[in-house]
């Protein structure tokens, strides 16, 4: 059951995804607000920059075999928490075995879709964990296995969305003809946030070693990542994956316009908003200024995103 000191935590961990979260319905509220949580507490310890990583991977994997009901427990997960400088996430961590206790207590169904989705992000993590492992620069190799990745961590939340609609609201969520196109345009807005993502944190991935960017792209522009960033050479990579991304996004509107539920729509819409937001700002400060700074959306930005979210 969702309790206040589940919405807290959310609070804590979240900026944006905790104000839509209050208004989606209540079927749908406990196992989406769960999963996000079950997928940042992975991400959390996929990131912990003072463990090391090879421990990163066996707790990851220790997640994972919690999920399909191999393990009770998970030893050593108090340590993540005492490297965290993020006061949320620390808590996120101490409060694990809740977090499974409520997992492990929800309901058949939902249960199942949970479990899928936390198995393919955890996947995702772990292929992510395992390919970057090694000294120096290194790149995804080609568009194909850049998408799979935005699949696996974040394409697979938009077909976990669409099935929760469904299991929980019925046709409340959606009229059940339109539930395969739904799952395909959920799964292209998933992967569309995760490129912002990618797209915005360019320097501070190749500063740690990894470029999602496909490096047979990057080597036909001469530009090697190992080397002296050259902006004019990485250019025309980075235009093409901002015009990917916004392809995806639109996808979105596609998926927002089959929705019966006007608070789905709002929640659905609201990180959408941001994301073309973001992507707009990338747009516009180009690869040299992306790859010098973060680039961020103002907070009040969330606010006013969340009225036209409304407004739509």
């Amino acid at each position: 059951m969702l309790t206040a000191d589940h919405n807290e935590l959310l609070k804590s961990v979240s900026r944006s995804f905790y104000l839509s979260m209050r208004f989606l319905p209540a079927g749908m509220r406990e196992p989406v607000s769960l999963g996000y949580l079950l997928a940042r507490l992975t991400d959390t310890i996929a990131d912990a920059k003072g463990i090391n990583s090879d421990r990163r991977r066996e707790l990851l994997d220790s997640v994972r075999l919690l999920i399909q009901g191999q393990l009770d427990r998970i030893e050593g997960l108090e340590d993540v928490a005492g490297v965290l400088s993020h006061a949320g996430e620390a808590e996120l961590i101490r409060q694990s075995p809740e977090l499974f206790r409520w997992y492990q207590s929800i309901d058949s169904a939902n249960q199942d879709h949970l479990s899928e989705v936390i198995l393919t992000i955890i996947h995702g993590q772990l292929w992510d964990a395992n390919y970057f492992d090694s000294n120096g620069v290194v790149t995804c190799e080609s568009d194909e296995e850049l998408l799979r990745y935005t699949y696996w961590v974040a394409g697979s939340v938009g077909e976990f969305w669409t099935k929760v609609g469904f299991t929980n609201l019925g046709e409340r969520f959606a009229y059940r003809e339109n539930a395969s196109r739904m799952l395909i345009c959920g799964r292209k807005l998933g992967q569309a946030l995760q490129l912002v993502n990618i797209l915005r944190d360019l320097h501070e991935d190749l500063a740690g070693g990894r470029c999602y960017l496909p490096g047979e792209e990057l080597r036909q522009e001469r530009w090697v990542p190992a080397e002296e960033v050259k902006f004019r050479e990485l250019e025309p990579v980075f235009n093409k994956w901002v015009a990917i991304c916004q392809e995806l996004l639109e996808a979105g509107d596609e998926y927002c316009l089959k929705l019966r539920s006007g608070r789905v729509h709002l929640c659905t819409r609201l990180p959408q908003i941001l994301a073309k937001r973001t992507l707009v700002e990338l747009r516009e400060a180009g690869p040299e200024q992306v790859m010098q700074h973060r680039i961020k959306v103002p907070r009040t930005a969330v606010w006013q995103s969340l009225v036209r979210a409304l407004l739509f």
